[in-house]
């Protein structure tokens, strides 16, 4: 089940990118939505039950920006040079994100809320004081 369908990903790329990436290689952004599905359901199967009965606002974002980045770069190259209005540059960055979001998931550094479930606020740390008995008491001066 593909976490995001082809007009979710005109919200994040022109529509005239993917049409030119699936002229050139016809059925590549279906294939690409599919592809990525499965990237990130390798990732939840780890901490998740799957399929997933609701699919949390993180994950559909990292998979039209997967998908729509991974369509077009058999078109495109993105690259940044001076001057270069190139509008691909914040989907790469937004890409780069993704995959670290993906990479955090995985490690267990961030964790899906779906709706409907408490998030509870717990301190993950703190701090304790130690201190030692005292050597020397005053009490006989």
């Amino acid at each position: 089940m593909p976490y995001c369908e082809l007009a979710d990903l005109y919200d994040v790329i022109p529509k005239g990118y993917l049409d030119a990436a699936d002229k050139v290689t016809p059925g590549i952004v279906e294939r690409k939505m599919g592809s990525v599905s499965r990237v990130i359901d390798d990732t939840l199967r780890q901490h998740y039950v799957l399929p997933l009965q609701d699919v949390p606002e993180t994950i559909k974002q990292m998979a039209i920006v997967m998908a729509a980045y991974e369509a077009v770069g058999g078109i495109t190259a993105v690259k940044k040079e001076g001057g270069n209005d190139n509008k691909l540059l914040v989907l790469q960055d937004l890409y780069k994100q993704a995959r670290a979001d993906l990479a955090a998931i995985r490690s267990w550094k961030m964790k899906l809320v779906f709706s409907g479930e408490a998030v509870v606020d717990t301190p993950t740390g703190g701090m304790a004081v130690v201190s030692r008995k005292r050597r020397f008491d005053f009490k006989g001066w």
